[in-house]
C-alpha cells in the first residue's frame, strides 16, 4: 500500500532535484541528501523502536458456553521516552466465524504508556478457540514503512474454551428415563450389602423409594433414606465418534462443525439424565492420550462438561481403536456411544463388545444425507446382538416418546 506520505518525499525528491539543476546551490543539494536520507534513517530507527513494544494477551473468561461471546484483551505497551507510536493491529479468525474476512483495529499509544485492545468474536463451536492469524504493525517515525512486530507465533495467545449447551428438546429428558427405568439400565455387576447400613439422611430428589427407612420417617416426620457401604454399580461409560474437523481448511466445514456440536451437546445431556438416576458417569476421550473421568453426582457435571469442550478437532485415535479397550472392562453397566458413522467393521466390533457389558445405547447421528433405507438395515444387525438404537437428526427437531 502506497501512503501518502511517501508520494509527498517522492515530490519532494523531484522538486530539489529540480532546483538543483537549474541553481547549483549546495543548499538545494544537502536538501536532497537529508531527502535521500530520511526513509533509510526512518527504516533504521524502526527497528529500535520495535524493542520498545510489548503486547500481553489474556482473556475475560477461560471457559465460556457456545453462543456467548468470546473475549480476548490485548494490553499494547509503549516502552519509549521520546515517541507515540502508531499499532495496527490485524486478526482472522477460522473461514467459519467471519468467512475469511480480517479485523483491523488502529490505536496511538503515547510515549511511557499503554492502551488495551479488546477483541470479540462470537463462539460458533465447541471446543478450544481462538483466532488463527495475527500481524501486529507499527508506522516508522516518519510514515514511510510498516514494520511488522509480531506475528501469532511470537505471542503467548490463550485458547478459549467454548463448552457444549444443554439440549432444549424438553421430551429427551422423559424419553431417556424412561428407557432406564424399564430396565434398558442393568441393576449392576457388584453386590449391594445391605445389611450394612453407612448412615440415614433426609430424603432428596432423585433417591429411590427403596432406600426408605419406614420406621425412622415416622419417628422423625419426614423422609430418611438408608446409605450403604457399597451401593449399586450403576455405570456409564461414554464413548464419542466426532467427525473430524480441518478448522484451517478451505473447504466448508459448517456442516461437520454442527454435527459436532450436535452431538456433544447431545451427550451432555444425557449425561445429566443419567447422574439425575443416580448413575456413575465415566468420560473417556482420547486426547491425545487416554484420559477419563469420572462422576457420580450432579455437583460435578462441569467437569464433564469442560471434558466434552477439550476434545479435539483432529482424529487422535481412530474410534474402532477405542472401542478395543472395552473389550477387557467387563464392569460397566452401559456403554452409551455417540456416533456420525455405522459401517460393517464398526458394526461387527460392538457385536464383539455386546456380551461383556451390561447394555449397550448407540446414538447414531444422522443428517439429510443420509439413505434413510441404509439407517434401517444397519439398525436391524444392532438389534439382532441386543444394541439399543437411537436416531438423533441434526437437520430437524427430534420427537421423543
Amino acid at each position: 500500500m502506497i501512503k501518502p506520505r511517501f508520494i509527498f518525499w517522492l515530490l519532494a525528491l523531484f522538486i530539489g532535484f529540480l532546483f538543483n539543476n537549474l541553481v547549483q546551490h549546495k543548499i538545494m543539494l544537502i536538501l536532497m541528501l537529508l531527502l535521500l536520507i530520511m526513509p533509510i534513517f526512518s527504516l533504521l530507527y524502526s527497528f529500535y523502536t520495535k524493542r520498545k513494544i510489548s503486547v500481553e494477551i489474556s482473556t475475560q473468561q477461560d471457559y465460556i458456553v457456545r453462543g456467548e461471546n468470546a473475549l480476548w484483551d490485548f494490553e499494547i505497551i509503549n516502552h519509549s521516552l521520546i515517541q507515540a507510536i502508531f499499532i495496527q493491529v490485524k486478526i482472522k479468525f477460522p473461514k467459519i466465524i467471519n468467512q475469511d474476512r480480517q479485523l483491523k483495529s488502529e490505536i496511538l499509544i503515547p510515549q511511557k504508556s499503554s492502551q488495551t485492545l479488546r477483541i470479540v468474536a462470537d463462539s460458533a463451536y465447541s471446543g478450544p478457540f481462538n483466532f488463527s492469524n495475527l500481524a501486529i504493525y507499527a508506522n516508522d517515525i516518519f510514515g514511510f514503512f510498516r514494520i511488522k512486530l509480531f506475528s501469532e507465533k511470537d505471542l503467548d495467545s490463550p485458547n478459549i474454551i467454548v463448552l457444549p449447551k444443554e439440549e432444549q428438546a424438553t421430551d429427551y429428558k422423559q424419553y431417556l428415563s424412561n428407557q432406564l427405568e424399564a430396565g434398558e439400565f442393568p441393576a449392576g455387576k457388584s453386590h449391594v450389602l445391605l445389611d450394612e447400613i453407612s448412615r440415614f439422611r433426609s430424603m432428596e430428589a432423585g433417591d429411590s423409594l427403596k432406600l426408605i427407612h419406614w420406621k425412622l420417617s415416622a419417628r422423625m416426620q419426614e423422609w430418611m433414606v438408608k446409605e450403604f457401604d457399597k451401593e449399586d454399580d450403576r455405570t456409564v461409560t461414554v464413548l464419542l465418534n466426532l467427525p473430524e474437523v480441518n478448522l484451517a481448511s478451505d473447504k466448508d466445514q459448517s456442516k461437520l462443525l454442527r454435527k459436532r456440536n450436535f452431538m456433544l451437546d447431545h451427550s451432555y445431556t444425557a449425561m445429566q439424565i443419567f447422574l439425575s438416576n443416580r448413575a456413575t458417569v465415566r468420560l473417556k476421550t482420547y486426547q491425545p492420550e487416554l484420559v477419563v473421568e469420572e462422576v457420580s453426582t450432579m455437583n460435578e457435571i462441569d467437569l464433564l462438561q469442560k471434558q466434552l469442550a477439550f476434545i479435539p478437532f483432529e482424529r487422535i485415535i481412530d474410534f474402532q481403536e477405542q472401542l478395543a479397550d472395552e473389550r477387557f472392562d467387563n464392569e460397566q453397566n452401559l456403554i452409551y456411544l455417540l456416533t456420525y458413522k455405522l459401517n460393517d467393521s464398526l458394526i461387527a466390533d460392538l457385536r464383539n463388545i455386546r456380551p461383556h457389558i451390561g447394555a449397550m445405547l448407540l446414538v447414531y447421528v444422522i443428517d439429510e444425507d443420509v439413505d434413510e433405507t441404509l439407517i434401517q438395515s444397519q439398525i436391524e444387525k444392532l438389534s439382532t446382538n441386543g444394541i439399543n438404537v437411537e436416531i438423533a437428526k441434526t437437520h430437524e427437531a427430534n420427537v421423543y416418546e
